[in-house]
């Protein structure tokens, strides 16, 4: 999946695009960031970092957050 595919999925099932960022920063929400040779996937709420999970490409890791938030 490709990063504007994932923000129209998003679109289409009126998921607020203020919840993902993609690139790291204070604000509480979902992230989606390259850390050296892995894709991670967190969610950040008050400056600390919940569930990082791991991914070799970012397709995988934009697959992975749109089932989680099409499930929330």
């Amino acid at each position: 999946m490709t990063r504007p595919k994932f923000l129209e999925l998003c679109n289409k099932q009126n998921i607020s695009l203020n919840l993902v960022h993609f690139e790291n920063s204070v604000a509480d929400g979902y992230y989606i960031i390259k850390n050296y040779s892995r894709w991670e996937v967190f969610y950040r709420e008050r400056g600390k970092d919940y569930d990082c999970i791991g991914f070799p490409s970012e397709s995988d890791a934009l697959e992975y957050l749109l089932k989680k938030l099409l499930k929330a």
